[in-house]
């Protein structure tokens, strides 16, 4: 019974707490410096975001977000790539991009994942929802600027077929997952992370 009414305590703070944060806003979050949290409300309630790092290389400022609720962090863009440039050169693990990652060496960074929901547990996927799909739900984009003019590659090739070159990729305007994302070096790559257990 207490396990009970404690764990309903924790939940309630939870929420109150992520209701009286900010709501993400894109010229905010664009300025805003680390620890910046504001929240986006999704079908399935508030999701808090987080600034986890801001990083000044040059004339450029890299941000790094956090969802709070799945614990993905999403790195900065690390410009356009052809999705096979951005698989056979493993750039979300390359150190010429730690800028943009926020040199965060305590994350494991990797391609996001990107099938359609559809496709969870069907030709080989793994029977749970992609990066991009959970990404999606939790309001990526109302927390994440400059994502509206682009598609973002994905570790998922096209019906698990790698012979077909092409990956599923995230339409940062209307926030879909489609097929037919080989880029031809016209898309662009932002890395998700999680810390190493």
């Amino acid at each position: 019974m207490f396990t009970a009414i404690a764990s309903l305590g924790i939940a309630y703070h939870r929420t109150s707490h992520a209701s009286a944060l900010p709501a993400c806003d894109a010229q905010a979050i664009a300025k805003a410096g680390r620890g910046y949290v504001c929240t986006v409300k999704t079908k399935g309630g508030p999701v808090s975001w987080r600034v986890e790092v801001v990083v000044v290389s040059g004339s450029r400022t890299f941000r790094v977000f956090q969802d709070q609720k799945s614990g993905l962090y999403v790195s900065d863009d690390l410009g356009r790539h052809s999705h096979d440039s951005v698989m056979k050169e493993s750039l979300c693990a390359s150190p010429d991009y730690a800028a943009q990652k926020g040199n965060l060496t305590s994350v494991t960074w990797r391609v996001p994942s990107g099938h359609p929901r559809k496709l969870n547990g069907k030709k080989g996927f793994p029977d749970h929802d992609s990066d991009f799909v959970v990404l999606e739900e939790d309001g990526i984009r109302d927390a994440i600027p400059g994502l509206t003019t682009k598609w973002f590659t994905s570790s998922s090739e096209e019906d698990g077929d790698k012979s077909l070159y092409s990956s599923y990729g995230y339409d940062g305007e209307f926030g879909a997952v489609n097929a037919g994302c080989n880029g031809n070096g016209n898309v662009s790559l932002r890395c998700v992370g999680q810390v190493a257990q």
